[in-house]
């Protein structure tokens, strides 16, 4: 059995539960535990009593360092320090063999099997999902999806992480660290048995989307020439609500008409089932809007532009003098 552990508040519910759906659609042998990261949310898990899900609340689990992080970090902030921490918490607690961190706005459009059995073949005691793009200024790798094996260098790795993140974890950019996200880049050096997930289907996101051809039909998709499964898209930065009947959604960044249809719509849809039959909301439409419509124009073309050598050092010098300080996470805005 595949075990995963996520967490997330009432205000992000409805992504937590379309986590859940899209993984239970494609598969049955698998145990999702979930730190509900207020009374509110865990109560109404609680009465849903999803077959495969586990609910714990971090009320419950608070400890000095943890409670010490909850009062020096903004809520995004605590969030970060939490997912290595949860993860830790779920792993020992429950004395598990293997455990996979998820953030909670994934949509899985395939078996996560997929990826579990490309780390098993490799004999990973650490899994790690990268960006698969050419900056890496705020990590190769992405806190999406991290799988931990109890053996001695998953349990070494898992607690290293976790000990980092309690003792720093901001969005600010400090001595090769940031947020609870660059410490995977030091993984590889620290630990043996450390994997990185070759598949190309796992984490198509806002940052790697469009270096893809997509076969939707097939649920593929093809980089240089090798084609491989879809398994999650990462709603990286997609604010969602309901507004008089309509579920809205606003993002920051340019999607392609292909991923409009293939990937954004499919989750409109999976987000309304939830409103509809698990948080009692009438919910009959969907609409997208941009934050800003200049900066969407300007982002679809950055989209065609930013993996070449000039716009990349300049993203970085940008980004460099950006989050020297800290700066509001996007799931505060």
């Amino acid at each position: 059995m595949m075990t995963f552990c996520t967490l997330f508040d009432s205000n992000y519910i409805s992504k937590g539960i379309a986590l859940y759906l899209s993984i239970a659609k494609h598969t049955d042998d698998f145990l999702l535990y979930v730190m509900a990261m207020d009374r509110k949310c865990e109560d109404i898990l609680k009465q849903l009593a999803f077959k495969n899900m586990m609910v714990e609340c971090i009320e419950d689990n608070m400890f000095p360092a943890l409670n010490e992080a909850k009062h020096n970090r903004s809520k995004a902030e605590f969030c970060w320090t939490c997912g290595s921490v949860v993860t830790h918490l779920f792993f020992e607690k429950y004395n598990l063999q293997e455990i996979t961190y998820l953030d909670s706005d994934l949509m899985f459009f395939n078996t996560p099997k997929i990826i579990d059995d490309e780390l098993k073949s490799k004999n990973a005691s650490v899994g790690l999902s990268p960006h698969f793009i050419p900056n890496t200024l705020f990590g190769i790798y992405c806190v999406q999806y991290v799988y931990f094996r109890r053996d001695d260098n998953g349990i070494a790795c898992l607690n290293w992480w976790k000990n980092e993140c309690l003792n720093w974890c901001y969005s600010k950019l400090e001595d090769g660290k940031y947020g609870d996200q660059k410490y995977l880049d030091y993984m590889h050096d620290k630990f043996e048995g450390v994997v990185d997930i070759e598949n190309r289907g796992a984490g198509i996101a806002n940052w790697n989307m469009e270096q893809y051809v997509y076969d939707f039909s097939n649920n593929t998709l093809k980089h240089q020439e090798k084609e491989w499964p879809i398994v999650f898209f990462h709603y990286n930065g997609l604010n969602t609500s309901v507004k008089d009947g309509q579920l809205q959604f606003v993002h920051g960044k340019f999607f392609t008409k292909s991923v409009m249809m293939g990937f954004i719509k499919p989750y409109a849809e999976l987000l309304k089932e939830v409103y509809r039959d698990y948080l009692n909301e009438k919910v009959s439409g969907f609409s997208y809007r941009p934050l800003s419509v200049w900066k969407n124009t300007m982002n679809g073309i950055w989209v065609y532009i930013r993996n070449h050598s000039l716009p990349i050092k300049l993203e970085r010098a940008f980004m460099n003098y950006k989050y020297s300080e800290r700066k509001s996470p996007y799931s505060e805005r």
